[in-house]
């Protein structure tokens, strides 16, 4: 009777654990006070990856570094991988990503008539992992990995309950 009684303990609060990995966090731009919301997780090494609506409606997606000393190769975006899908390192369109120092970003689709059409956001909101492969400035080649448990259900919080076309 024990032992069942901890198992249901266990099922219980798993989900709960799993879905805590995601969160919505608000941003504000220090130059207009501008508020956003974000979708957002981090990674035990300090990676983070946000999801967020801008200001015309472009669903973007963030993957920032984890160390203010370490900086992205130069004209260098790195690649990503939800689960098993094609690596991919561009936006829609085949746009290239916007880079800075310590993030890239990645346009995933716009929102026209409360609804997105857009394959990646619809991989991000649906997958298991994703996987990011990347380029440091001094010639470093690194990997990181993101659960996207819970991903759905931050990410529509922030974007709103629109259709997403895949």
């Amino acid at each position: 009777m024990i032992l069942v009684r901890k198992l249901v303990l266990i099922l219980l609060f798993c989900p709960l654990t799993v879905l805590a990995e995601w969160k919505v966090i608000t941003h504000t731009d220090t130059n207009s006070q501008t508020e956003t919301q974000v979708a957002y997780t981090k990674n035990d090494e300090g990676y983070s990856l946000e999801i967020y609506k801008d200001s015309v409606g472009a669903v973007r997606s963030r993957f920032s570094l984890n160390a203010a000393l370490d900086m992205f190769a130069k004209r260098s975006c790195p690649t990503y991988q939800v689960d098993t899908r094609l690596l991919d390192n561009r936006s829609i369109n085949d746009a290239p990503c916007l880079t800075d120092f310590t993030w890239s970003e990645f346009v995933l689709g716009y929102i026209v008539d409360n609804q997105v059409t857009s394959g990646r956001l619809n991989a991000l909101m649906n997958g298991s992992n994703i996987t990011f492969r990347f380029m440091l400035e001094n010639g470093e080649y690194r990997e990181t990995s993101f659960s996207l448990a819970g991903s759905k259900r931050a990410t529509l919080n922030v974007i709103g309950n629109i259709t997403i076309i895949p």
